[in-house]
């Protein structure tokens, strides 16, 4: 009792504050390690230490020879971009994609690197990275705008 559902946009009430030291609700820890497998390997492993195996940041730091603060950050990070409805959609979507596009939205939204590194990543030019990222920022919009619709 008293506990509340949780919605689509579970994370953005924890992100900010998400204290990874402290026992997280079993819905949006499931929701994490379910979502982790978008990630890349290293990535994943580190949230699945944390969110499957119940390691602390001090321990996976250790294992993967990494400095805790930067473990912690680095866990925040994957979680907020786990959250990102535009990562979701990549996941959906890529496969109607063309192979730059495609190339362009895992570098960005899967991977969370910055477009200039895309850019160099890929060889390809920063207004080409641009222009996809943009184009898959407003497919993203109208797939949410007609899902509200839907639920309406």
């Amino acid at each position: 009792m008293g506990q509340k559902a949780i919605s689509a946009d579970w994370i953005d009430q924890v992100s900010g504050e998400l204290d990874l030291r402290r026992k997280r609700n079993k819905a949006i820890t499931n929701t994490i390690i379910q979502r982790a497998r978008w990630l890349e390997d290293d990535d994943r492993q580190l949230i699945l230490a944390m969110f499957r195996d119940g390691q602390s940041a001090q321990t996976i730091a250790r294992r993967f020879d990494l400095c805790p603060r930067k473990t912690r950050r680095r866990i925040k990070q994957l979680v907020s971009r786990l959250n990102d409805p535009r990562v979701a959609y990549v996941v959906e979507h890529h496969d109607h994609w063309s192979k730059s596009r495609r190339a362009i939205a895992h570098a960005l939204f899967i991977k969370g690197q910055s477009m200039r590194d895309a850019t160099d990543t890929l060889g390809v030019s920063f207004y080409s990275v641009r222009k996809h990222r943009e184009a898959i920022n407003a497919m993203c919009q109208a797939s949410i705008k007609e899902s509200i619709r839907t639920w309406r």
